[in-house]
């Protein structure tokens, strides 16, 4: 198996992080630690200087970007990798292409106030970075600043 390896820049909730990989290399001749599960695996491979230097890598095998949580050195001149798998890059498209309400929700403390369903009024932005976001905003309401949590629900 062959992982490609970046050293990444972008914050953890950013969807796309293609503008924010250097290379660093990539290593061949890589395996899965026999008791390893998908979301958490673990690589076992020949110790290399390309693992120090990164922080991210890619998996052909897997098709899926993960972060390195750490490494560990083991007998034999090899090193183990735990890494984690970064979902929203690795779906990336499929999010960004996706559609969905959008849901709106200010701190009222009357409950039919709550929730305001919105519809063409204030279109989601697929290049947004968060699919949640808290903001101010004068734009809802009578007037005054209200603060609202955003939330974007999937069909």
């Amino acid at each position: 198996m062959t992982l490609h390896f970046y050293k990444q820049s972008a914050t953890p909730n950013r969807v796309d992080k293609s503008g924010f990989l250097n290379d660093v290399g990539e290593i061949t001749n890589v395996i899965l630690k026999e008791t390893t599960n998908s979301l958490t695996p673990d690589f076992i491979l020949t110790k290399n200087d390309i693992v120090l230097n990164s922080n991210y890598f890619f998996c052909e095998m897997t098709s899926r970007y993960y972060y390195i949580q750490s490494v560990d050195y083991a007998s034999g001149g090899r090193m183990i990798i735990h890494a984690k798998v970064d979902v929203l890059m690795t779906f990336r498209n499929e999010i960004l292409n996706s559609s969905g309400w959008v849901n709106v929700s200010d701190k009222s403390t009357d409950i039919s106030d709550n929730y305001d369903m919105l519809h063409n009024d204030y279109p989601f932005r697929q290049d947004y970075d968060i699919l949640g976001k808290s903001a101010e905003s004068t734009i809802f309401g009578s007037g005054g600043t209200a603060t609202h949590q955003i939330i974007m629900i999937m069909k």
